[in-house]
């Protein structure tokens, strides 16, 4: 991770956004709402490899918990 990231307490304010999203959407919903999210914070960070990285992050971290 880069040394600009969110605090604990504010990763766990977004966590809990995120989570009442998801559970106010149909599942039908999760997978294209989680895509344009993805796409829109990634639209916010200048340098492709570190969106790269967080998606090799968040597809090892699915993999270990499956």
């Amino acid at each position: 991770m880069t040394a600009s990231t969110l605090p604990f307490d504010d990763l766990e304010r977004v966590y809990e956004r995120l989570a009442e999203t998801l559970d106010a959407l149909p599942e039908a919903q999760e997978g294209p709402f989680l895509a344009q999210l993805a796409l829109a914070l990634a639209h916010r960070i200048p340098d492709v490899s570190q969106v790269e990285a967080a998606i090799f992050e968040a597809r090892r971290a699915s993999e270990e918990e499956g």
